[in-house]
């Protein structure tokens, strides 16, 4: 059984641990829906939006009002997207180091069980 297990850690699980070091911030992305950040990125702001009038000062008063909502749309989307990059490189830098000491962990426990016993 515990050749099974080793071949299992070894094998298959490192294989899947390597696959994990993609898949991780693949899913961060999804999470955090970028592609979607990065197509309204110019938006307004909840979809805020202000109908012209007739006069010239409410057109005027409009525009502005629809500017301020695609300039706080637009701040805020650019934090959100600055915050998914952060997180995707921090998850990926996570896995490579999961990665990494994958292979390590088993020789960690039998080397802490000998010097454990050996006090």
């Amino acid at each position: 059984m515990i050749f099974e297990f080793f071949r299992w850690w070894y094998g298959a699980g490192w294989r899947r641990m390597i696959r994990g070091v993609g898949a991780a911030p693949a899913a961060v992305e999804r999470n955090f829906s970028v592609a979607i950040l990065l197509g309204t990125l110019f938006a307004p702001w909840k979809r805020i939006i202000s109908v012209q009038g007739r006069s010239l000062d409410t057109k005027v008063q409009a525009m502005f009002d629809n500017l301020i909502s695609r300039l706080v749309g637009f701040v805020v989307r650019l934090f959100v997207l600055f915050a998914a990059g952060i997180s995707i490189g921090v998850t990926f830098a996570g896995s490579v180091v999961v990665a990494i000491v994958w292979p390590l962990v088993p020789l960690l426990i039998i080397f802490c069980a000998f010097k454990g016993a050996t006090g």
